[in-house]
């Protein structure tokens, strides 16, 4: 580092009075315009050297004019070559679904760098960037990068497309409802076995009636006549489950065919989107 970059303050005094070509009003530091340039001089230096390139390139483009005392401008000529290399430029290039990209945000913080890509590099200061690369129905991108003082940086993006479902999809990803074919089955075994015990019991009720009739009637024991009764009992209760059994079988049967009939209806899906306009047809032919 030069002497004059650490100390632009002195330099400009010595550069003042060594200078034989210097007018006493170029030196003047009251006039408004060579206090401009002076100031302009000190602050490039001092951007530059904490990296703020671009602002520092700004001011030593003010220090450079013809306005400014003659070894001011000359410094600042040479500094302003020597920036002018030092800035980063960072070119972007996207990709997603087999092709090139243009229409791509980039962003670091706050800051919109780029509302889409043209292939023009892009100047930066110096440092540390976290980019972020949104893409219309493509899956965000970020990336942390390092960009050194005269980096010249392609950075390259390969975007994945959003996974959209279609209504066709969620239909078909979706499992039927278990009740569907589930309890008209469970129902209808319940009225097998109902309808089996009301024939089984009330035929052994039955026969243990006609056995008494036949043998002690009318003049049976108490627990003979009690387990006639019982049988008949367990046949009326064995019905009656079947019955209801039956019947709760056939209306979830029912209401399962119905729901199978509105899933094969005709449906027409319309969707959209910033770049295309999607219909679809469902159903059968």
């Amino acid at each position: 580092m030069s002497l004059k970059f650490l100390c632009p303050p002195v330099l400009f005094a010595l550069g003042s009075l060594s200078s034989g070509e210097a007018r006493a009003d170029d030196t003047d530091t009251t006039n408004p315009a060579t206090a401009a340039c002076v100031r302009a001089y000190e602050q490039a230096q001092e951007e530059r050297q904490s990296g703020k390139l671009l602002e520092a390139r700004v001011h030593l483009q003010g220090c450079a004019q013809d306005t400014c005392p003659g070894f001011v401008r000359s410094d600042c000529t040479a500094w302003y070559q020597e920036v002018q290399a030092e800035v980063p430029v960072v070119a972007f290039v996207a990709r997603g679904a087999g092709r090139d990209l243009t229409d791509v945000r980039v962003s670091s913080g706050q800051r919109v760098l780029a509302s889409r890509i043209d292939g023009q590099g892009i100047e930066l200061d110096p440092g540390e960037y976290d980019f972020q690369f949104t893409a219309p129905g493509m899956q965000p991108i970020a990336r942390h990068v390092l960009i050194s003082s005269g980096e010249r940086l392609v950075q390259r993006v390969e975007f994945v497309p959003v996974r959209e479902e279609s209504s066709e999809g969620r239909a078909a990803a979706s499992p039927p409802p278990q009740s569907s074919t589930v309890l008209p089955a469970v129902f209808g075994g319940a009225a097998v076995l109902g309808l089996a015990g009301f024939g089984v019991f009330g035929a052994l009720g039955h026969s243990a009636e006609s056995n008494l009739e036949a043998t002690c009637s009318p003049h049976c024991r108490e627990d003979q006549i009690s387990k006639v009764r019982t049988r008949y009992a367990v046949a009326d209760v064995s019905l009656a489950v079947g019955v209801a059994s039956l019947g709760l079988a056939v209306y979830f049967a029912l209401n399962a065919s119905s729901e199978r009939r509105a899933a094969q209806s005709p449906s027409f899906d319309v969707q959209a989107s910033a770049h295309a306009l999607n219909a679809s047809y469902r159903g059968a032919f």
